[in-house]
């Protein structure tokens, strides 16, 4: 991996949610297993070869025992996949304000503008529920000094929206610290981050002028997010140079750059080998038998736009009934946010639209899968004709870049053109999410194209998919910093 930073530093990682999950025994112990993802291992794989630490927040009951089992301090974790130092916050009782109400609902609506305005957000009871979003950074951002020690300048990677303002308290305990925040979510023009209240727009500017590099995952959110620093946080443009964008800062300057976060080929090859999926696969050939595979997997976030999708499905089979002995929608759902009421709801309208298009079309036309298992979505990736991704928008979606790795039938991607894999991803089928005619045109399209061109786009699109390993981004986010700092 080239990760050659000039810093020799202590490097620290802070995320809401971290590399190692418990499971418990009968006996009450707990046994902790590595988490899944690209995230998990670049970063873990750098605090695989020099000292540091995870600093992260006691999401579950395992996660809260050893944060208390260590009286809230550093201790090491031993995955079996690798060895993690980890430090478990346990905020307390304000974790149900930072999560569901600020982060998963005022922060996630706005960087994803999923608000309906005329009715949302009504601007009401925010104020507690931020100052326990403060209260949380501000806890992480005390735990993150704490693991520093005497080094006088730390390399501290901060990672997503749940923790955009806590680099001031860092900053201001150690002012040498080498600090990037890395955003996986979109980023919004000035007038529509202006949705949130003025306190938490001037905070989490604050908070991000902290840094030295503030990190996204397409250019397009880079540009959005130096307008709001210019026109909301009243930071000097700087001309661009060859490394990136650039705003003026209390400390000089802060660099903006994005950094394209690629899939773990190495992960993806275990799970597709497995027994586990090839038994999936396996019974996923004699389910759908000759007829061609249509397949989607997501999270229930609302910014998917799985319920578009099921509607432009039900009008293809309507436009097309010749369809129905011929096709297969598997939909692959992962709840996700069930705390927040929208998300609820979200699931259970999709299920319900779900069984209205069985009921008019048969039940063998689709079948919508909540809590899967991940070798039955890699079964699915492999086998798929068509893979639909038609996200309102998104950070990255690494979903577009493992199906098109996966496959193994030439399948055809159909993928939302506010993606921010389309930047990578050009040989897709794009569509525009909001418009469900045209979805319904991209699909017949993908079914129907010729064998030549869907050779040539699945060739394409594997190739897009295999660059930008979670190492390289690591180690392109790491030479920023050193370019930032003037190393």
């Amino acid at each position: 991996m080239e990760t050659d930073p000039a810093s020799t530093g202590k490097l620290i990682v802070a995320s809401n949610r971290g590399p190692v999950s418990w499971s418990q025994a009968d006996d009450g112990s707990w046994t902790p297993s590595r988490g899944a993802g690209g995230l998990i291992v670049a970063l873990g794989g750098a605090l695989q070869e020099r000292p540091g630490t995870w600093v992260s927040v006691a999401l579950e009951d395992g996660d809260r025992e050893m944060s208390a089992a260590h009286d809230g301090q550093a201790f090491t974790a031993d995955t079996g996949q690798g060895r993690f130092t980890l430090r478990l916050v346990d905020v307390g009782e304000v974790y149900d304000d930072y999560y569901n109400k600020v982060a998963n609902r005022l922060l996630w609506f706005t960087l994803h503008q999923l608000w309906s305005e005329p009715y949302y957000p009504l601007g009401d009871g925010w104020t507690d529920a931020w100052a326990a979003y403060q209260d949380v950074n501000r806890q992480v951002a005390e735990a993150v000094v704490a693991e520093a020690g005497d080094d006088p300048t730390p390399e501290i990677h901060l990672q997503d929206y749940h923790l955009l303002t806590a680099a001031p308290h860092i900053r201001a305990a150690i002012p040498g610290a080498r600090i990037l925040h890395y955003i996986h979510t979109p980023w919004v023009h000035p007038t529509y981050f202006r949705r949130l209240p003025d306190p938490m727009v001037t905070a989490i500017l604050d908070g991000l002028v902290a840094c030295d590099v503030v990190g996204l995952s397409a250019s397009e959110w880079t540009d959005t997010l130096r307008s709001c620093l210019v026109q909301l946080g009243g930071c000097p443009a700087v001309e661009p140079t060859p490394d990136g964008t650039w705003v003026a800062s209390p400390r000089g300057r802060l660099l903006l750059k994005d950094f394209t976060l690629g899939i773990d080929a190495d992960s993806l090859a275990e799970v597709a080998a497995s027994d586990a999926a090839i038994a999936e696969r396996d019974a996923l050939v004699e389910q759908v038998g000759d007829r061609q595979l249509i397949v989607r997997a997501d999270r229930t976030d609302l910014s998917k736009n799985i319920l578009r999708g099921l509607v432009a499905y039900d009008l293809l089979l309507q436009r097309r009934p010749d369809l129905v002995d011929r096709v297969h929608f598997r939909v692959l759902l992962n709840p996700s946010r069930q705390g927040v009421p929208e998300y609820r709801e979200y699931l259970q309208r999709c299920i319900d639209l779900g069984e209205e298009i069985c009921g008019r079309h048969g039940e063998s036309v689709l079948e919508i899968d909540v809590d899967n298992s991940f070798p039955r979505v890699v079964a699915s990736m492999q086998s798929y004709d068509v893979l639909l991704t038609n996200p309102v928008i998104d950070g990255t979606n690494l979903v577009a870049k493992e199906g098109p790795a996966l496959n193994e039938r030439d399948g055809v991607l159909v993928l939302s053109r506010n993606a921010g894999a389309a930047d990578t991803m050009t040989d897709a089928v794009f569509v525009n999410p909001f418009d469900v005619e045209q979805t319904v045109d991209a699909l017949e399209h993908a079914l129907e194209m010729g064998a030549e061109e869907r050779a040539r786009r699945a060739a394409a699109l594997k190739d897009a998919a295999s660059s930008g390993t979670p190492a390289d981004w690591l180690s392109a986010q790491r030479r920023a910093l050193d370019v930032a700092v003037g190393d």
